[in-house]
């Protein structure tokens, strides 16, 4: 399973949107996070950390 797949699934198993994990991380829209979502940009490590947090994950099960 790709990264971007495990991003989704693991925010819709928290129940938020989209545009709730834009704003929790600073985005001004919901654009930012979905190409992370998608894979259209990396995601750094520092990233990785703060969505680990939101979504209740290590930053290692996002990347691997």
């Amino acid at each position: 399973m790709g990264r971007h797949n495990k991003l989704r699934q693991y925010r819709l198993a928290r129940g938020l949107t989209q545009e709730e994990m834009a704003k929790l991380l600073g985005y001004k829209d919901k654009s930012g996070y979905c190409h992370l979502e998608n894979g259209k940009v990396a995601i750094t490590i520092e990233k990785a950390k703060k969505i680990g947090d939101i979504l209740g994950v290590s930053p290692e099960e996002i990347f691997f």
